[in-house]
């Protein structure tokens, strides 16, 4: 028991480490991760009764090790160094969440962890608009009209916003399901916090998504809740919009610089030279981290930018690892967003509700925004999904345990 115990201990620390610097950092983040698992491992090792851990369904399983297996494949075929698998440990969060979450009140301590981590950078990240100093990596950041584009500590604009976009709208759903009005104010503060964040950031795919988010959280959300989630929002909206004028602007000139295929950069020139290559290599694509390599050869225009990704994930996939693997990647999100849906339905009021929803919203948001850029090839970004599948999979673990959710296990 004391060995079941000490590494029961150090797991959580590893996830709360995790939670608390995730928003900041991916290098430490994924260290206090990396602890997590080695404890994870040892209290598996140490637990007699396994089989009431775990809740993995097995047909999510099923796809996501199809889709490894044939991302290895085409590294094989295409000669691309094999530890670019190290990416797909990611999935790993999921099951450690998907056992672990299942303690909510632990699970609770947790979201208090990370909503922090969210409000401490958050903060940053509007004063960065202000101020427009990038502190971690010592330069000025791009200049708007009024303000700078926020970044936090993230190498890319992207990454930032769409870190902080899933995290906004999962935590807005978890705030109104809490059952303690300090935590349920101190967890829309953290949301709140982010979504300024994003107004801030100027990224106008996340910022589309969260918008298609928004909507689906006001129809799906408890009616009691609906005029003050709508209120909170708009008024964070609104006060985003006076303070930085920008954030409009970013829209209106969309049509010519993304949809028109006579501009180099554009999504449509992007996309379109995506499926030439996807034609010539349809089994097994050009390679993982060989789209750079091999998008200079297909562009129509040669004074494009040189990309590393085809700003869309599902043909990122396609491109780099085959139309085989697409189908599995495809096949993994849809049952994953069948599973929180369904489970949502079900799952009687209360908190583990709110997760639920909030799981399915930010995997909602990432889908949507993963259809402008390459989202789940963003280590930062991917893992805090990984995070979220995770608690959502654990309630739906504590609701097949109470025999709520039989017809669909």
């Amino acid at each position: 028991m004391k060995a079941e115990k000490a590494v029961l201990i150090l797991t959580w620390i590893g996830l709360m480490g995790y939670a608390l610097f995730a928003p900041a950092s991916i290098a430490i983040s994924q260290m206090f991760f990396g602890l997590a698992l080695a404890g994870f491992i040892g209290y598996i090792a140490a637990t007699p009764d396994r089989k009431n851990l775990f809740f993995l369904p097995r047909i999510i399983i099923a796809a996501i090790i199809v889709y490894v297996a044939l991302h290895f494949v085409s590294m094989v075929v295409a000669g691309t160094d094999l530890l670019m698998i190290k990416e797909d440990w990611l999935f790993l969060m999921m099951i450690v969440g998907a056992v672990m979450f299942r303690d909510i009140k632990r699970l609770t301590r947790l979201l208090d962890v990370f909503a922090t981590g969210l409000i401490i950078m958050g903060g940053y990240g509007i004063w960065q608009h202000f101020v427009g100093v990038d502190l971690y990596h010592q330069v000025l950041l791009d200049y708007m009209t009024f303000g700078y584009r926020a970044i936090g500590n993230f190498s890319t604009y992207l990454t930032f916003s769409g870190f902080f976009a899933i995290s906004s709208i999962f935590m807005v759903a978890v705030a109104f399901s809490a059952t303690v009005n300090a935590r349920k104010y101190y967890y829309l503060s953290a949301s709140q916090i982010a979504l300024v964040c994003i107004l801030f950031n100027y990224s106008r795919s996340t910022i589309i998504a969260l918008v298609i988010g928004i909507i689906a959280l006001v129809m799906l959300i408890d009616a009691r809740y609906r005029k003050w989630v709508s209120l909170a929002l708009l008024l964070t909206l609104a006060a985003g919009v006076v303070i930085s004028p920008d954030f409009l602007n970013r829209f209106k000139n969309i049509d010519r610089t993304e949809f028109k295929v006579e501009s180099a950069n554009s999504r449509i020139s992007i996309w379109k030279a995506t499926l030439v290559m996807i034609e010539a290599e349809p089994l097994t694509g050009v390679g993982p981290g060989n789209f750079k390599a091999n998008y200079i050869n297909y562009r129509e225009n040669r004074t494009g930018r040189e990309l590393s990704h085809a700003h869309n994930d599902i043909l990122n996939v396609a491109a780099e690892s085959g139309l085989p693997c697409m189908v599995a990647f495809g096949l993994m999100w849809l049952l994953i967003l069948l599973y929180l849906y369904k489970g949502y339905r079900r799952c009687p009021e209360g908190f583990q509700k709110g997760l639920l929803l909030g799981a399915l919203l930010a995997s909602l948001v990432f889908m949507v925004m993963a259809q402008f850029e390459a989202f789940f090839a963003d280590e930062e970004v991917r893992l805090l999904l990984m995070f979220i599948w995770g608690i959502g999979l654990a309630v739906l673990g504590n609701m097949k345990a109470s025999e709520r959710l039989s017809e669909i296990a």
